[in-house]
């Protein structure tokens, strides 16, 4: 009976010794054969777009730079109207036109933006403008009967408004995709009966809650729409008409002569300006005309500050300060 026992022992060992020799034998006569590739190949058309460097870019070609093309903006949700106790939101329009200005004996190009009926910053007109070497630069602003002001630095990191900037003076525009994200194209209608091409980008979450940004190579400053909304409650600014020739600057050479002079205010100051006079910071306020019932800023003494115009009075991101300059209640940048 042992020795039964140790012969079939032994004969299992026998049997296991074999079995790794034929594991390891294969292991190395697989391995040096040649693997066929996979039988299933990813078509190109699905394969995921590879990032270049550090740039990912959505890029559209324009029309760059046009003397006098112009496009005209319906502009909701931004700064209020009130009537006795009824506070509604303000529906304007502005009108956006690309000029050309000389300062000084060099000749600058840029945007004028004409605050148009309603719009929250009604009979203002702003132009941001670039010297064509890449020197330099000014801001120019001016109220209905107010003297024109010349800064020689951007209100708010050059964003006033948010939406246009020397990048939409450009015959390239470029969309950063690492922020939006590419959702389509479509032709749609304006308005005004103008049929455009336009390109849909889409920013999600974060501080500042979802915002739509719409551009065409078709239309001067690429602008079609921008649409942010925040907890439920949207603004936004909706292209309703362009055209490329006729938008004249609204700026004069009395205007330019502000950029002349240390003092950003032209004197004398003609009599109705009166309403604008101060001698310190504290006879300054904003709010509602208490003539017209129009956003205004000036002496306090003419202002209901009751009732108030926050993005006129204090600009979309808070940049403004309303201070006594040179005997002139005017916004100023916050440093």
């Amino acid at each position: 009976f042992l020795k039964t026992n140790m012969n079939k022992k032994f004969s299992l060992v026998i049997i296991g010794i074999i079995i790794v020799v034929l594991i390891v034998g294969g292991y190395f006569v697989f391995s040096k054969r040649e693997k066929k590739p996979s039988e299933y190949q990813v078509p190109k058309e699905y394969e995921v777009p590879k990032k270049e460097g550090k740039e990912y870019f959505y890029k559209i070609k324009g029309i760059g730079f046009k003397k006098e093309a112009w496009a005209e903006y319906k502009i909701e949700g931004y700064g209020v109207k009130f009537y006795g106790e009824k506070e509604e939101k303000s529906i304007g329009k502005i009108l956006v036109k690309i000029i050309s200005l000389p300062i000084k004996g060099k000749e600058y190009y840029g945007i004028e933006m004409d605050g148009l009926k309603d719009s929250p910053f009604e009979n203002i007109i702003f132009a941001m403008l670039f010297a064509k070497d890449g020197q330099g630069s000014y801001y120019l602003m001016k109220q209905k009967k107010a003297p024109t002001l010349c800064l020689t630095s951007a209100p708010s990191e050059g964003e006033i408004p948010e939406y246009f900037d020397k990048n939409n003076l450009e015959s390239e525009y470029k969309v950063d995709l690492s922020t939006w994200n590419f959702v389509g194209e479509e032709e749609m209608t304006l308005e005004s009966g103008k049929k455009i091409k336009v390109l849909k980008f889409k920013m999600e979450g974060g501080a500042y809650g979802s915002r739509d940004l719409w551009l065409s190579p078709d239309v001067p400053i690429y602008l079609v729409l921008n649409r942010e909304t925040i907890e439920g409650k949207s603004r936004s600014i909706t292209l309703t008409n362009f055209g490329l020739d006729g938008g004249l600057p609204n700026f004069t050479d009395e205007d330019l002569k502000a950029c002349e002079k240390e003092s950003p205010v032209s004197f004398p100051l003609p009599p109705e300006a009166s309403k604008f006079f101060c001698q310190t910071d504290a006879d300054c306020a904003c709010g509602v005309d208490k003539q017209t019932g129009q956003c205004a800023f000036g002496n306090k003494n003419f202002i209901d500050t009751s009732k108030q115009c926050p993005d006129f009075c204090t600009g979309f991101a808070g940049q403004f300060r309303i201070k006594c300059v040179a005997n002139v209640c005017q916004p100023v940048p916050v440093r």
